[in-house]
């Protein structure tokens, strides 16, 4: 008896509870006049610029990155460590150069000899003392030794390996004390004081992007800061693989913050359109039929939800131009609009010009906004 009386009353509890709930829906229905009142967020349309961005990922690369490699043979007698800075100029690595200063000097004094001689043998030929041919020997003498010497002289001055450029020591491929040959890899020499970032640009975008285009430079690794800036290069051949043409855009880099290879985000302006009608990509709906968007109209001084067909543009980041169908002044749905229909009230929660939630939305999700 007693779990009889509970089920009883449970089930007296629900049918209570079903009226309840079908009794205050029937209110909100007549409340409404019949229709639903949906919660939902408004952009009134003011005509404004339109800047079109493509989206890219590149790499960042040093101006100057050089493999310094010797010239001379010898052995290693001092070399910078990695991290050292060099001045251009600057001695990188020093070479055992008694051998090579032993030839200098009897380069040098094979030359003055020969030079004193041929000095002492011109005044000669021009008393017509000595033949031509004496004299022409002379000089061919003072001319192959000068040669040896310009030619010592290189070598010792190869004994020292210097600086290309102010850069960085980040490889050393020797240490002190190896015997190294000519042509053989010393150093690696880095110079970040300012960096170039390399991407490739689709094909299609060939008439619309080159050298001077405007271009976002957004660094993943040092928190997403932008660097505003121009396309310095923009290649005229197309990979055919990627059907891409390859870009450059330089950089300052202070404080060398921006390191080589580091991935980077770039947005790349096409063009800028003037006094066109743009909205969030969120307002507008797709299905078989086209692209509509939920519009506020006024029915006996209460707004409701119309469907309207509308064609777009130009699409970057969370905006989206709209060519027809909307026309400034006009209110549109952005938000709410999943659960809407066409004859819904508005309870308008937030309304703004579009240009303002357009702001909003770039401040919000940079780099990746447009506008």
């Amino acid at each position: 008896m007693l779990k009889t009386g509970i089920k009883l009353g449970i089930a007296l509890l629900i049918s209570a509870s079903m009226i309840s709930c079908n009794g205050e829906e029937e209110t909100v229905e007549n409340n409404n006049n019949g229709a639903r009142l949906m919660p939902v967020e408004t952009v009134t349309i003011v005509e404004g610029d339109f800047e079109d961005f493509i989206r890219l990922t590149g790499t960042v690369e040093a101006l100057e990155d050089a493999t310094i490699s010797a010239e001379a043979s010898g052995r290693i007698l001092s070399i910078s460590d990695r991290g050292d800075r060099v001045q251009r100029g600057g001695v990188i690595a020093r070479l055992d150069d008694r051998v090579i200063q032993a030839q200098f000097d009897a380069a040098k004094t094979g030359f003055e000899l020969a030079e004193d001689t041929f000095n002492r043998l011109e005044a000669l030929y021009a008393d017509s003392i000595i033949s031509t041919q004496d004299f022409r020997s002379s000089r061919a003498q003072r001319d192959q030794a000068k040669a040896q010497l310009n030619q010592a002289e290189k070598m010792l001055q190869d004994s020292n390996i210097e600086a290309p450029f102010s850069g960085r020591v980040e490889e050393r491929m020797v240490r002190t004390g190896e015997l190294i040959n000519p042509g053989q890899p010393v150093v690696r020499l880095v110079n970040t004081d300012r960096v170039r970032i390399l991407a490739g640009i689709p094909e299609r975008y060939a008439g619309e992007i080159g050298e001077g285009s405007e271009a976002q430079v957004s660094i993943r690794s040092l928190g997403g800061d932008i660097f505003n800036s121009t396309i310095s290069y923009a290649g005229n051949v197309i990979d055919p693989d990627t059907r891409t043409f390859t870009v450059e855009i330089e950089l300052e880099n202070p404080g060398e913050r921006i390191k080589p290879d580091m991935v980077v985000d770039l947005r790349v302006k096409r063009s800028t359109l003037t006094n066109v009608i743009i909205i969030p990509r969120t307002a507008v709906l797709r299905d078989e039929e086209g692209v509509t968007v939920f519009r506020s109209a006024d029915s006996n001084g209460r707004k409701v939800a119309e469907l309207v067909n509308i064609r777009t543009g130009l699409a970057s980041g969370a905006l989206i131009q709209v060519l027809d169908g909307l026309e400034e002044g006009d209110e549109v749905v952005v938000s709410g609009m999943r659960t809407l229909s066409s004859g819904d009230e508005l309870n308008v929660i937030t309304n703004e010009s579009n240009l303002e939630r357009a702001e909003r939305l770039r401040e919000a999700n940079r780099p990746t906004a447009s506008f």
